[in-house]
């Protein structure tokens, strides 16, 4: 494999074909998660076959457990072998292996479907922090940030067309089109052809990113690695502020990771949104987040990067307590546009923050942390989000109070849950924002 020069000065630009080769793999994972995770799937549980919601929520919560106790140690190992695209593309063909077998199971057998949901699941989590520090084989010190924000920019891209090329699969149209040769077969119509795009569009990455060399390889075993991710937490206190930066992490993670989860079957269920409305707010808000990613890259190049995080952490706990308190359709358009722009400026910032914090020879392993931190928040926030549910369910106990106090109708009752889980997100923002605000600026802002 061939060493990419260091220097990046001589060519700064967005198009340079590693970096979108880089990129690129943004725009395939995030078919995977908008169609799989946020939009099809878990409708597909509970709408169409009828279980409960944490049927859906076990198995991702089981998943991200297991990603969040695997994945430091993966990152540990990324840091001392030049391995890095040989781990993300094996994880990558397992993820979209399973979720192409997922619509070969009949709806009988619940429990191997989440199996492999499951697997893929944890593989999708699994290539992260592989990916993320092949960020810094493209680009390096501010460009990275601009880099980053270009990547989630072109992951939401891939949000809204792997939206529109599934949909017809499900739906036989596309907006009022009807396509031919497909008739629609469902929520489950999704499954193969989002697989198949997210193997296809992350091949760019395999084939033109160059990996920069470790400097000193070491063999790793687990144990080995284990050791290194522990070393790391205590090595933490070397580093002011990226332990506080981690556990902050957990609790946005925590919440916005439970947000994209649950957003389809609250704009179903709550809002009251038809198929294809569903499908068009996905693609107007994440439209919104391909250019709040945009934007929040080049404000990141002017900007500290502590000071712009804390703006669009404040913008989320204000977007959320609106979603609660409003049940007017044009006000969700509108809010979904704003959580959009706040979403991808989140993911834009996150990365580039954790890296100037901590040593450019350690990425991986403090990846890997940053993997645990936010695969630790998905593994609970599903569980909460799920108990908060059935608290305020309209039969319970709790439910029937709420509903009393507030004066609630039969038809809003019914989405009384939901915005009980949406308040509940919001609070979890609040205490990270309190355990973020200590949290130092970040220093290295050079391009080395």
């Amino acid at each position: 494999m061939n060493e990419v020069s260091t220097d990046r000065s001589a060519d700064s630009s967005i198009w340079r074909r590693d970096v979108v080769g880089w990129s690129l793999y943004d725009f395939a994972n995030t078919i995977y998660s908008m169609n799989i995770v946020s939009l099809y799937l878990k409708r597909y549980i509970v709408e169409d076959l009828g279980h409960e919601d944490y049927y859906f929520d076990v198995a991702f919560s089981v998943s991200m457990l297991l990603a969040a106790v695997l994945l430091p140690a993966l990152g540990a190992m990324s840091d001392h072998a030049t391995r890095k695209k040989l781990f993300l593309f094996l994880f990558t063909f397992t993820c979209c292996l399973s979720v192409g077998i997922l619509p070969l199971v009949p709806p009988g057998l619940i429990f191997v479907g989440l199996a492999l949901f499951i697997v893929a699941n944890f593989a999708y989590e699994a290539g992260q922090p592989f990916y993320n520090t092949l960020l810094y084989s493209v680009a390096s010190g501010r460009q990275a940030r601009l880099i980053s924000g270009f990547g989630v920019a072109w992951g939401y891209v891939g949000s809204i067309l792997g939206m529109v090329f599934v949909l017809p699969f499900v739906t036989g149209e596309v907006f009022g089109w009807n396509t031919p040769f497909l008739n629609g077969s469902g929520k489950v119509g999704s499954f193969l052809p989002s697989a198949v795009l997210f193997m296809l569009f992350s091949l760019p990455l395999f084939f033109w990113v160059r990996e920069k060399p470790v400097v000193s390889e070491k063999k790793m075993t687990f144990s080995k690695a284990y050791r290194d991710v522990w070393d790391g937490i205590r090595q933490t206190r070397k580093y002011p502020g990226v332990l506080r930066y981690l556990i902050a992490d957990y609790f946005f993670e925590d919440a916005v990771t439970t947000v994209i989860l649950n957003i389809g079957i609250y704009c179903s269920i709550v809002v009251g949104f038809a198929e294809g409305q569903i499908t068009l707010f996905l693609i107007i808000s994440t439209v919104s987040a391909v250019i709040g990613s945009f934007a929040m890259g080049w404000l990141a190049k002017i900007w500290r990067l502590k000071t712009l995080m804390m703006l669009i952490v404040y913008g989320w706990i204000g977007s959320l307590v609106i979603f609660v308190v409003s049940s007017d359709r044009y006000v969700v358009w509108v809010m979904g546009s704003i959580v959009g722009i706040l979403l991808g400026g989140l993911w834009t910032t996150s990365r580039p923050m954790l890296a100037e914090l901590v040593p450019r020879e350690s990425l991986g392993r403090f990846f890997g942390l940053f993997s645990l931190s936010g695969r630790a928040a998905a593994f609970i926030g599903p569980l909460i989000w799920t108990g908060v549910v059935v608290l305020f369910q309209p039969d319970s106990s709790l439910g029937q109070a709420t509903i009393e106090f507030l004066g609630m109708s039969d038809d809003t009752a019914a989405g009384l849950p939901y915005k009980a889980g949406i308040l509940s997100l919001a609070a979890i923002m609040v205490i990270g924002l309190i355990i973020f605000r200590k949290v130092p600026h970040s220093r290295k802002t050079g391009n080395g």
